[in-house]
C-alpha cells in the first residue's frame, strides 16, 4: 500500500480528516484513542550550487496520537498530535566522543511538534485551533506534495502555524473553509510583520468526476506589505490514470511575484505505483525554471514501500538535479 496518493491526499485535506491511527483503543463508551506514524529514511545524491554532487542521508519518521470523546449536544471533540524526532537516525559523522568535546550529538536533536491540533465538529461544520499547515498547503500545494526525497517547489504562501479555522459542513459535494493565523506580542513573526494575524480562506466543488479546489491567503503574517496569494486546482482520473493540476499566483512576498503552474500524472502497476509530474516556476526577477520529476515504488507490504525518484530542477549547475531512494514503513 503507498502512504499517499495525489487525489488520495487531496480529498484528506480537503474534509480535514489527516492521517489515520494504525491502531484504535476503546477507552470506555464515550472516548477512543489511537496510535501510528511511520518509520521513513532516506538517501538523496543530488548537484549543488556548483553543479558537484552531495549525498545526504535524512529522516522523516513521525509518531501520530488521535483521540476522539464524544461530546455534548451529538458533537465530537477530537485531538492530533503528530511529533517528529529530529536526527532519528543520529548525526553519526559526530564521533563517539562528540558530546565530551561539546559538539552537537543526536542527542541535542529533540522532537518536534509537527502538527497539534483540536476539532470539535458535529452538524454545524467544525472548528478547529492549534498547529497545523494554512489552507493554502491542505486545498492546494498538498496535491503536488506525494513524493518522498526529491520534491517539487513549493509556493511560499504556504506556512505552518497557530491556525483557528472553521470548517463547513458538506453541501451535497461543495463546502469551504475560513481560517485565522495568529501571533501573539514577542513572538518573530508580529515584530517582523506588525500583525498579529493574516486570514485565509478556501472552498472545494466535487463535480464528479472532477473535483475544484481554490485558495486565498492574505500572507500578512509573512510580509508587512503582502498583496496575498491565490491558487486553485483540478483533481480527477481518467480510465486507469490519476491527474491533477495545480495554479498558484503568490505575491505575499513585498516586490517579488511568483507564479507556480504543474500537471502531476500517477497510475497504479502490479507491484506499486508510477509517478510523473511538471511544473513551470516562475518567479520575478529569475528566470524561468520547469521541474520534472519521476518516481517509482515498489510495495513490499500493506503499508509498506520504497521508492526511488529522480528530478530536473532546470536550475544553473544543475542545481537539485538527483536521485533518492526513501523507505516508508507505516504502523
Amino acid at each position: 500500500m503507498m502512504k499517499k496518493t495525489t487525489s488520495a491526499l487531496a480529498i484528506a485535506a480537503l474534509l480535514g480528516t489527516g492521517a489515520a491511527s494504525a491502531a484504535t483503543f476503546q477507552i470506555n463508551d464515550t472516548t477512543t484513542v489511537g496510535i501510528g506514524g511511520a518509520f521513513y529514511p532516506f538517501y538523496t545524491d543530488t548537484k549543488n550550487g556548483e553543479g558537484n554532487s552531495v549525498d545526504d542521508y535524512g529522516d522523516f519518521s513521525r509518531l501520530i496520537f488521535t483521540a476522539e470523546k464524544a461530546a455534548v449536544n451529538g458533537m465530537t471533540a477530537s485531538l492530533y498530535y503528530q511529533l517528529r524526532p529530529q536526527q532519528g537516525l543520529g548525526d553519526f559523522a559526530a564521533g563517539p566522543d562528540a558530546a565530551n568535546e561539546g559538539e552537537a550529538t543526536e542527542n541535542d536533536a529533540g522532537v518536534r511538534t509537527h502538527v497539534a491540533h483540536a476539532t470539535l465538529s458535529g452538524d454545524f461544520g467544525s472548528v478547529t485551533y492549534g498547529k497545523n499547515d494554512n489552507l493554502m498547503y491542505r486545498y492546494i500545494d498538498v496535491v503536488r506534495d506525494y513524493n518522498d526525497a526529491i520534491t517539487f517547489t513549493f509556493s511560499n504562501a504556504i506556512t505552518r502555524t497557530r491556525i483557528l479555522n472553521y470548517a463547513s459542513p458538506d453541501f451535497d459535494g461543495f463546502g469551504f473553509e475560513v481560517e485565522a493565523e495568529l501571533a501573539g506580542d514577542g513572538e518573530t513573526v508580529k515584530e517582523n510583520t506588525g500583525n498579529s494575524s493574516s486570514a485565509n480562506v478556501a472552498a472545494y466543488a466535487d463535480l464528479d468526476p472532477v473535483r475544484l479546489h481554490a485558495a486565498y491567503t492574505a500572507g500578512n503574517l509573512q510580509d508587512s506589505n503582502s498583496d496575498g496569494a491565490y491558487g486553485v486546482a483540478a483533481v480527477t482520473s481518467i480510465d486507469v490514470i490519476d491527474l491533477s493540476a495545480t495554479y498558484v499566483n503568490s505575491k505575499i512576498n513585498d516586490g517579488q511575484d511568483e507564479k507556480i503552474a504543474g500537471l502531476y500524472a500517477s497510475t497504479s502497476y502490479s507491484f506499486g505505483s508510477l509517478h510523473l509530474g511538471v511544473q513551470e516556476v516562475d518567479v520575478s526577477n529569475a528566470s524561468n525554471r520547469t521541474e520534472v520529476i519521476g518516481r517509482a515504488t515498489y510495495d513490499i507490504a500493506d503499508n509498506v514501500y520504497t521508492s526511488v525518484e529522480y528530478g530536473n530542477f532546470d536550475r544553473a549547475d544543475d542545481e537539485g538535479n538527483g536521485f533518492g531512494v526513501s523507505l516508508w514503513y507505516g504502523f
